[in-house]
């Protein structure tokens, strides 16, 4: 993990945020394969920044999709309202 964290400071305009994004949502069960999938784009893409890889992550790694399962739910079965 520490290689890849390494990686993730690499890119452009990284922050704090940006890196603690990422890994969280490595972390949520399930998603651990997706590590590679953002470490090949970061590579693949070196101009990229922080941004660019954020929308990735969220566009095609099938992130809403995982961050659904994670909503909480009303007594409705509705997202509730924070």
């Amino acid at each position: 993990m520490e290689e890849f964290r390494e990686l993730l400071k690499t890119v452009d305009r990284y922050y704090d945020g940006f890196e603690q994004a990422v890994i969280s949502y490595i972390k949520m069960p399930g998603c651990a394969y997706k590590k590679d999938l953002i470490a090949s784009f970061i590579t693949d893409h070196p101009k990229a920044n922080s941004s660019d890889v954020l929308e990735y992550m969220m566009n095609e790694t099938g992130f809403w999709e995982t961050y659904a399962d994670y909503i909480p739910k009303s007594s409705t079965g509705n997202a509730a309202v924070m």
